[in-house]
Protein backbone atom coordinates (compact mmCIF):
# COMPACT_ATOMS: atom_id res chain seq x y z
CA UNK A 1 0.00 0.00 0.00
CA UNK A 2 1.32 3.46 -0.95
CA UNK A 3 1.08 5.98 1.90
CA UNK A 4 2.74 9.03 0.34
CA UNK A 5 4.56 10.53 -2.61
CA UNK A 6 7.15 13.31 -2.97
CA UNK A 7 8.37 14.62 -6.35
CA UNK A 8 12.11 15.06 -6.95
CA UNK A 9 12.75 17.86 -9.45
CA UNK A 10 15.95 18.63 -11.31
CA UNK A 11 17.39 22.05 -10.43
CA UNK A 12 20.17 24.18 -11.83
CA UNK A 13 20.81 25.86 -8.45
CA UNK A 14 19.49 24.29 -5.24
CA UNK A 15 19.62 27.35 -2.97
CA UNK A 16 18.04 29.73 -5.48
CA UNK A 17 15.30 27.17 -6.13
CA UNK A 18 14.53 26.73 -2.43
CA UNK A 19 14.51 30.51 -1.91
CA UNK A 20 12.02 30.89 -4.75
CA UNK A 21 9.69 28.26 -3.37
CA UNK A 22 9.77 29.90 0.07
CA UNK A 23 9.89 33.61 -0.75
CA UNK A 24 7.64 33.63 -3.80
CA UNK A 25 5.43 30.55 -3.61
CA UNK A 26 5.03 30.52 0.18
CA UNK A 27 6.51 27.17 1.23
CA UNK A 28 7.33 27.27 4.93
CA UNK A 29 10.41 25.18 5.70
CA UNK A 30 13.44 23.87 3.83
CA UNK A 31 16.63 21.89 4.25
CA UNK A 32 19.73 21.27 2.15
CA UNK A 33 22.37 18.59 1.79
CA UNK A 34 25.98 19.40 0.96
CA UNK A 35 28.05 22.58 0.93
CA UNK A 36 27.36 23.99 -1.57
CA UNK A 37 24.04 22.12 -1.60
CA UNK A 38 23.50 19.34 -4.10
CA UNK A 39 20.10 18.32 -2.78
CA UNK A 40 17.30 20.04 -0.90
CA UNK A 41 13.65 20.08 0.01
CA UNK A 42 10.79 22.46 0.83
CA UNK A 43 7.61 21.73 2.77
CA UNK A 44 4.25 23.37 3.30
CA UNK A 45 2.06 21.58 5.80
CA UNK A 46 2.22 17.90 4.83
CA UNK A 47 3.25 18.62 1.22
CA UNK A 48 6.97 18.29 0.40
CA UNK A 49 9.08 18.65 -2.73
CA UNK A 50 12.70 17.61 -3.25
CA UNK A 51 15.31 18.95 -5.67
CA UNK A 52 18.53 17.44 -7.00
CA UNK A 53 21.37 19.40 -8.57
CA UNK A 54 21.07 18.33 -12.22
CA UNK A 55 21.62 21.44 -14.38
CA UNK A 56 21.75 19.51 -17.67
CA UNK A 57 18.42 17.84 -16.96
CA UNK A 58 16.90 21.05 -15.56
CA UNK A 59 17.61 22.73 -18.89
CA UNK A 60 15.24 20.23 -20.55
CA UNK A 61 12.25 20.24 -18.17
CA UNK A 62 10.49 23.30 -19.60
CA UNK A 63 6.74 22.76 -19.27
CA UNK A 64 6.83 19.59 -17.18
CA UNK A 65 3.90 19.80 -14.76
CA UNK A 66 3.06 19.20 -11.13
CA UNK A 67 -0.40 19.66 -9.57
CA UNK A 68 -1.30 21.10 -6.16
CA UNK A 69 -4.69 21.11 -4.46
CA UNK A 70 -5.82 24.06 -2.31
CA UNK A 71 -9.15 25.10 -0.84
CA UNK A 72 -8.42 28.84 -1.27
CA UNK A 73 -7.10 29.01 -4.79
CA UNK A 74 -8.07 32.65 -5.44
CA UNK A 75 -6.27 33.89 -2.32
CA UNK A 76 -3.18 31.90 -3.26
CA UNK A 77 -3.29 33.23 -6.81
CA UNK A 78 -3.38 36.82 -5.53
CA UNK A 79 -0.47 36.14 -3.19
CA UNK A 80 1.64 34.58 -5.95
CA UNK A 81 1.06 37.52 -8.28
CA UNK A 82 1.92 40.00 -5.51
CA UNK A 83 5.20 38.18 -4.91
CA UNK A 84 6.18 38.22 -8.57
CA UNK A 85 5.54 34.61 -9.58
CA UNK A 86 5.61 34.00 -13.32
CA UNK A 87 2.00 33.16 -14.18
CA UNK A 88 1.82 31.27 -17.48
CA UNK A 89 -1.91 30.56 -17.28
CA UNK A 90 -4.24 32.90 -15.33
CA UNK A 91 -6.85 31.59 -12.95
CA UNK A 92 -10.13 30.37 -14.41
CA UNK A 93 -12.77 27.68 -14.00
CA UNK A 94 -11.76 24.67 -16.08
CA UNK A 95 -14.02 22.18 -17.91
CA UNK A 96 -12.61 19.41 -15.69
CA UNK A 97 -14.42 20.95 -12.69
CA UNK A 98 -11.62 22.83 -10.92
CA UNK A 99 -10.54 26.46 -10.69
CA UNK A 100 -6.90 26.53 -11.68
CA UNK A 101 -3.85 28.58 -12.64
CA UNK A 102 -0.28 27.75 -13.62
CA UNK A 103 3.01 29.21 -12.37
CA UNK A 104 6.44 28.53 -13.88
CA UNK A 105 9.30 28.03 -11.40
CA UNK A 106 12.95 29.00 -11.90
CA UNK A 107 13.79 25.73 -13.66
CA UNK A 108 10.83 25.77 -16.05
CA UNK A 109 8.46 23.41 -14.24
CA UNK A 110 4.80 24.33 -14.58
CA UNK A 111 3.08 24.25 -11.19
CA UNK A 112 -0.69 23.89 -11.41
CA UNK A 113 -2.62 25.16 -8.37
CA UNK A 114 -6.25 24.05 -8.31
CA UNK A 115 -9.27 24.47 -6.06
CA UNK A 116 -13.04 24.18 -6.20
CA UNK A 117 -14.84 25.95 -9.07
CA UNK A 118 -16.14 29.40 -8.23
CA UNK A 119 -19.73 28.16 -8.38
CA UNK A 120 -19.02 25.73 -5.54
CA UNK A 121 -17.59 28.31 -3.15
CA UNK A 122 -20.48 28.98 -0.83
CA UNK A 123 -20.58 31.97 1.51
CA UNK A 124 -20.79 31.09 5.18
CA UNK A 125 -24.30 31.06 6.60
CA UNK A 126 -25.25 31.82 10.17
CA UNK A 127 -24.04 29.57 12.97
CA UNK A 128 -26.71 26.85 13.23
CA UNK A 129 -29.09 26.90 16.15
CA UNK A 130 -28.76 24.05 18.61
CA UNK A 131 -25.07 23.39 17.94
CA UNK A 132 -23.05 23.38 21.17
CA UNK A 133 -19.31 23.81 21.74
CA UNK A 134 -17.79 21.70 24.50
CA UNK A 135 -14.23 22.11 25.76
CA UNK A 136 -12.83 18.58 25.93
CA UNK A 137 -10.66 16.16 24.01
CA UNK A 138 -12.75 14.30 21.42
CA UNK A 139 -13.34 10.62 22.04
CA UNK A 140 -11.68 8.10 19.78
CA UNK A 141 -14.87 7.50 17.82
CA UNK A 142 -15.53 11.24 17.44
CA UNK A 143 -12.00 11.98 16.27
CA UNK A 144 -11.94 9.07 13.85
CA UNK A 145 -15.28 10.04 12.30
CA UNK A 146 -14.74 13.82 12.07
CA UNK A 147 -10.99 14.35 11.63
CA UNK A 148 -9.29 10.98 11.32
CA UNK A 149 -10.09 10.22 7.71
CA UNK A 150 -9.24 13.74 6.54
CA UNK A 151 -5.88 14.01 8.27
CA UNK A 152 -4.69 10.46 8.91
CA UNK A 153 -6.59 8.20 6.47
CA UNK A 154 -6.51 4.73 8.06
CA UNK A 155 -3.42 5.21 10.22
CA UNK A 156 -4.27 7.41 13.19
CA UNK A 157 -1.12 7.48 15.39
CA UNK A 158 -1.42 5.37 18.51
CA UNK A 159 -1.94 7.39 21.68
CA UNK A 160 -2.57 10.67 19.86
CA UNK A 161 -5.59 11.56 21.99
CA UNK A 162 -3.94 10.49 25.23
CA UNK A 163 -1.14 12.98 24.52
CA UNK A 164 -3.60 15.77 23.67
CA UNK A 165 -3.83 18.54 26.31
CA UNK A 166 -7.31 19.78 25.43
CA UNK A 167 -9.75 20.34 22.64
CA UNK A 168 -13.14 21.53 21.50
CA UNK A 169 -15.98 19.40 20.17
CA UNK A 170 -18.93 20.85 18.26
CA UNK A 171 -22.10 18.85 18.93
CA UNK A 172 -25.16 18.78 16.69
CA UNK A 173 -28.60 19.38 18.23
CA UNK A 174 -28.83 15.57 18.45
CA UNK A 175 -25.59 15.44 20.45
CA UNK A 176 -23.34 13.97 17.74
CA UNK A 177 -19.85 15.35 17.11
CA UNK A 178 -19.75 17.40 13.89
CA UNK A 179 -16.50 19.34 14.46
CA UNK A 180 -13.33 18.81 16.46
CA UNK A 181 -9.98 20.42 17.23
CA UNK A 182 -7.02 19.21 19.32
CA UNK A 183 -4.84 21.46 21.49
CA UNK A 184 -1.30 20.41 22.43
CA UNK A 185 0.75 21.79 25.32
CA UNK A 186 4.27 22.16 23.96
CA UNK A 187 6.12 24.06 26.71
CA UNK A 188 5.33 26.82 29.24
CA UNK A 189 3.59 29.60 27.31
CA UNK A 190 3.46 27.61 24.06
CA UNK A 191 0.52 25.65 22.68
CA UNK A 192 -0.32 24.29 19.24
CA UNK A 193 -3.60 23.60 17.45
CA UNK A 194 -4.05 20.47 15.35
CA UNK A 195 -6.62 18.74 13.18
CA UNK A 196 -9.32 21.41 12.84
CA UNK A 197 -12.15 19.56 11.12
CA UNK A 198 -15.88 19.90 10.43
CA UNK A 199 -17.98 17.24 8.75
CA UNK A 200 -18.60 18.17 5.07
CA UNK A 201 -22.37 18.46 5.49
CA UNK A 202 -21.86 21.06 8.25
CA UNK A 203 -19.18 23.15 6.55
CA UNK A 204 -19.80 26.75 5.51
CA UNK A 205 -21.81 27.49 8.67
CA UNK A 206 -19.13 29.19 10.80
CA UNK A 207 -18.55 26.10 12.93
CA UNK A 208 -14.82 25.91 12.15
CA UNK A 209 -14.28 29.53 13.17
CA UNK A 210 -16.33 28.98 16.33
CA UNK A 211 -14.34 25.97 17.53
CA UNK A 212 -11.08 27.80 16.80
CA UNK A 213 -12.19 30.82 18.84
CA UNK A 214 -13.24 28.51 21.67
CA UNK A 215 -9.86 26.76 21.54
CA UNK A 216 -8.03 30.09 21.71
CA UNK A 217 -10.12 31.15 24.69
CA UNK A 218 -9.37 27.84 26.41
CA UNK A 219 -5.64 28.45 26.03
CA UNK A 220 -6.01 32.04 27.24
CA UNK A 221 -7.92 30.91 30.32
CA UNK A 222 -5.16 28.44 31.13
CA UNK A 223 -2.17 30.61 30.26
CA UNK A 224 -2.85 34.30 29.47
CA UNK A 225 -0.25 35.68 27.07
CA UNK A 226 0.69 32.27 25.70
CA UNK A 227 1.54 31.74 22.04
CA UNK A 228 -0.53 29.42 19.88
CA UNK A 229 0.81 28.11 16.58
CA UNK A 230 -0.38 25.82 13.81
CA UNK A 231 0.54 24.62 10.34
CA UNK A 232 -2.10 25.23 7.70
CA UNK A 233 -2.91 25.45 4.00
CA UNK A 234 -5.51 28.12 4.79
CA UNK A 235 -3.45 31.04 6.05
CA UNK A 236 -6.08 33.51 4.86
CA UNK A 237 -8.77 31.87 6.97
CA UNK A 238 -6.67 31.90 10.14
CA UNK A 239 -5.49 35.46 9.61
CA UNK A 240 -9.11 36.46 10.21
CA UNK A 241 -8.77 34.93 13.68
CA UNK A 242 -5.70 36.99 14.55
CA UNK A 243 -2.95 34.61 13.44
CA UNK A 244 0.10 35.98 11.65
CA UNK A 245 1.54 34.18 8.65
CA UNK A 246 5.15 33.02 8.79
CA UNK A 247 7.13 29.80 9.03
CA UNK A 248 4.23 28.75 11.23
CA UNK A 249 0.92 30.50 11.65
CA UNK A 250 0.99 32.00 15.12
CA UNK A 251 -0.85 34.32 17.46
CA UNK A 252 -0.55 35.49 21.06
CA UNK A 253 -3.50 35.04 23.38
Amino acid sequence: MISGSTPIFAASDIQKTLDYYKDVLGFETSWTWGDPPTFGSVSWGNVSMMFGLQPDLAAKVQGHQHWFKTEEVDALYDRHRERGAKVVSPIEDKPWDVREYVVEDLNGYHLRFAGPPSGEIKPSSDFPQGVQLVRRVPTGDEFSRVAGKEFYKDSIPSGILERTWGGVVALSPEGEAIGTVRIMYDSPGWFSVWDVAVLPEWQGRRIGAAIMKEAIEAVHDESPGAFVFLFTFKAGFYERLGFEEGTVTIRKV
